[in-house]
């Protein structure tokens, strides 16, 4: 009989850390279900982990690198429960993360997808302070749209709404979760869990860095989601050319950081045109004239 509960791990050289996840997932109150781990050709001895520590319900299938949303698109073939959830290999979930998740999609029914929040934590496993926000229920993709409230962690849903989706965007090497749980907001309702499921740890190892590359993949998911996705039906305009700036403004930032004067510019008075604001419109002139004394 197959579990009721598929619960994914996608991992790459994070044998450091898999080890203390795995015990959470362990620990669960919850007992139904399998451990499903991808790994996405790891070289720092995580099949030895594996082999040696003898778990049971663990399918286990490693594979050439192809990177994380690879990796996830995977998890989604090989899961056997009816539902699924997501834990990174650096990340540790709540005893009773699994059975609550369960108990909203069970209560919600099968066309329901739940999430929750989570508690920032370091390399050591201490909590880092973060400010919380609040967590729209039913039809969110205006307030989803605004904030990246929804993460490949902390969900559970059918294994036939991801793949109804399209699965993670493999060309995508940041916020392929993001682009997935908006397209399906404009379908499906979201429930939100009122307790933190998963501590996240952030460390050097993290994919998403603050860099000017995944600005701008950040920018151009939102600017294709909106024009070309179907959100221009259901997002106001004004609060998506507000949302559009903003990130744009971040774009640009990181553009003059990594002295990339033009696009700085182009961002940068873009993002002051689709929603004015100070800080647009200040950062934009230092673009300017950072540009201007650069080519003197």
């Amino acid at each position: 009989m197959n579990p009721k509960v598929s619960i994914c791990v996608p991992t790459y050289n994070r044998k450091d850390y898999l080890r203390e996840t795995l015990d959470s997932i362990l620990a669960q109150s919850y007992k139904d279900y399998e451990i499903v781990i991808v790994d996405d050709g790891s070289t720092d001895g995580t099949a030895d982990l594996i082999k040696n520590a003898s778990f049971k319900n663990l399918q286990y299938h490693w594979q050439e690198n192809q990177g994380e949303s690879a990796a996830r698109n995977k998890l989604v073939e090989l899961a056997k429960g009816d539902y699924l959830t997501f834990i990174d290999s650096d990340d540790l979930l709540f005893p009773y993360a699994v059975e609550e998740l369960v108990k909203i999609v069970e209560a919600h029914g099968p066309d329901t997808i739940a999430y929750s929040s989570y508690i920032n934590i370091d390399e050591t496993g201490t909590e880092v302070k973060r400010k919380r926000q609040a967590f729209p229920s039913g039809n969110i993709t205006v307030v989803l749209f605004e904030y990246i409230l929804v993460h490949s962690c902390g969900t559970m849903c059918t294994k036939k709404l991801l793949q109804e989706a399209g699965g993670f965007d493999v060309s995508l090497p940041v916020c392929s979760p993001y682009i997935l749980w908006l397209k399906l907001s404009l379908k499906y309702k979201f429930i939100p869990m009122e307790k933190p499921t998963f501590k996240r740890r952030r460390h050097s190892g993290n994919l998403s860095e603050r860099s000017f590359a995944n600005r701008m993949i950040e920018l151009n998911v939102l600017e294709d989601f909106y024009y070309n996705g179907g959100a221009k039906e259901v997002v106001p305009r004004q609060r998506a050319m507000k949302r559009l700036s903003k990130e744009g403004y971040r774009a640009g930032r990181c553009a003059i950081k990594e002295g990339l004067q033009e696009k700085a510019c182009q961002l940068l008075g873009q993002s002051f045109r689709r929603y004015p604001n100070c800080k647009s419109l200040l950062w934009w002139m230092i673009a300017i004239g950072t540009g201007f004394f650069n080519r003197k």
